[in-house]
């Protein structure tokens, strides 16, 4: 029998609280359901929205008037941003649950992307030089994947938080790298996050971006609205 899955059991599942057998059972429903898939991603953004991070697009919600009332309370630390997108992440198809892997992204991962949609977003939000490094290394590995066609995967590397320093002028390491990048994959985009932009200039720090780096609105809405297009997702 197929039943219904309520908002509360979506909401416990992005805030980590379902037991192993009741989240596996519902990553099989979601991995199933288109319908059970846009639910799962805009109560995620409603989440964000009450966190401060950005605004809903203009077009009404479905989920906004039942769960208003059950999400009242304090902002959402930021710090809990990384654990939604990975929950976000397995609405998608795909929950990573792998450390930085020396190699790049798994090749497991890697025929994912290709069998799919052949889009892929590749999150930065560390400044570690080992995530930095690991980070350019696997948008190098993907900006050279092709998907079940023969066309290059789109590729977006987003940063934010410390990550990034990685595109700024003066605090990259990798200045040079990123350029050549940039010059020999037209299917590579790197995007900002105007937020972190905002936050170091509000702590004193002069950001001036590494050319043809774009600027997202925010870190958060740019991934959801990926994910909700159905691009996988990589967190570095």
């Amino acid at each position: 029998m197929n039943t219904h899955v309520s908002d509360e059991i979506l909401n416990a599942h992005i805030d980590n609280e379902l037991d192993p057998v009741e989240r596996n059972a519902l990553l099989e429903r979601i991995a199933n359901d288109a319908d059970l898939r846009a639910r799962a991603c805009e109560l995620w953004q409603l989440k964000q929205v009450l966190r401060g991070a950005y605004p809903l697009p203009p077009q009404k919600s479905a989920l906004a008037g039942r769960r208003n009332r059950a999400f009242a309370g304090p902002a959402w630390p930021h710090a809990l941003a990384a654990s939604l997108l990975l929950a976000v992440g397995s609405f998608s198809g795909w929950f990573m649950h792998d450390k930085v892997e020396a190699q790049g992204v798994p090749a497991r991962q890697i025929e994912a992307i290709r069998a799919e949609s052949g889009r892929v977003v590749l999150h930065l939000f560390s400044d570690e030089p080992a995530r930095m490094e690991a980070a350019l290394r696997m948008a190098e590995q993907l900006a050279n994947t092709h998907d079940k066609t023969g066309q290059p995967l789109r590729v977006e590397f987003l940063a934010n938080g410390p990550g990034l320093h990685l595109l700024r002028v003066g605090g990259s390491p990798y200045a040079a790298r990123i350029a050549d990048l940039r010059r020999t994959h037209n299917n590579l985009r790197l995007l900002a996050c105007h937020e972190a932009m905002e936050r170091m200039h509000e702590r004193g720090l002069n950001v001036v971006l590494l050319p043809n780096v774009e600027i997202a609105p925010s870190a958060e809405g740019q991934l959801a609205q990926r994910l909700t297009q159905g691009w996988r997702y990589v967190q570095v």
